[in-house]
């Protein structure tokens, strides 16, 4: 079975992913598996056709071979949303982008159209990253309790003491020292593991758009995305 940590992008999806590969392969059913564009996901799938076990991949991408899965009922997924705002802005930052660029490359209408191929899927977790962030150790537990595996609270807490933002920092420079980190695409480096990018981590913070953002920018964004932030809960500011 495959199971997709499939996130919004620079939403927590690769927090999302080292709970849930951490839980699959301490339990014994599984393990992590390496990241892969959405377009070669088939390749991969052959790649591991012989292997029983459960399959974690972390993707933000969609793809009709990934829903095949679901069809077939050997797949699950774990998805994290977030306030569009501070999606745009923390993709900013770790791309080096302003906003014009990223405005332009469509970040929004990719964010918006994803979520939507991920969201009517069965079988998928949906959180929402501010409720995640204030209370990892009910995440990991949701996590668990979605893919059927067991973890006390104890084991919760453990899990989620060593995803804090300060060991997430530390593993980043541990990669960077010790060498860890390969090429992804383009320039972005990152460590195949854990999934962390060199540059993954800023801050974290909810609400940062309100001091990143002009007001222009952010009527903009709530043009595109206003009806779908008030839906989840987000105020609007332009209205």
């Amino acid at each position: 079975m495959w199971i997709f940590c499939c996130g919004m992008q620079r939403s927590g999806s690769t927090l999302q992913f080292q709970i849930t590969a951490r839980l699959v392969e301490e339990a014994g059913v599984g393990k992590r598996v390496e990241w892969v564009k959405a377009g070669q996901f088939e390749t991969l799938r052959q790649r591991y056709a012989a292997e029983e076990g459960w399959k974690v991949i972390k993707t933000h991408a969609c793809s009709e071979k990934m829903v095949e899965e679901f069809g077939r009922k050997n797949a699950m997924g774990v998805y994290c949303y977030r306030d569009l705002r501070d999606a745009f802005v923390s993709s900013m930052r770790k791309h080096d982008l302003d906003f014009e660029q990223l405005w332009k490359a469509e970040f929004l209408q990719t964010c918006l159209r994803q979520f939507h191929k991920w969201t009517v899927l069965p079988r998928v977790l949906i959180s929402k990253y501010e409720t995640m962030m204030a209370d990892i150790p009910g995440e990991v537990a949701r996590i668990a309790t979605h893919l059927g595996l067991d973890a006390d609270a104890e084991k919760c807490r453990q899990i989620a003491a060593d995803y804090s933002l300060e060991r997430q920092k530390a593993r980043i420079e541990e990669a960077k020292t010790n060498g860890k980190l390969q090429r992804a695409y383009g320039n972005a480096l990152y460590d195949p593991h854990t999934q962390l990018h060199a540059n993954h981590i800023y801050s974290g913070a909810a609400g940062e758009w309100k001091s990143v953002l002009a007001a222009d920018e952010t009527a903009k964004i709530e043009t595109i995305a206003g009806d779908w932030l008030v839906a989840h809960g987000y105020e609007i500011a332009s209205r």
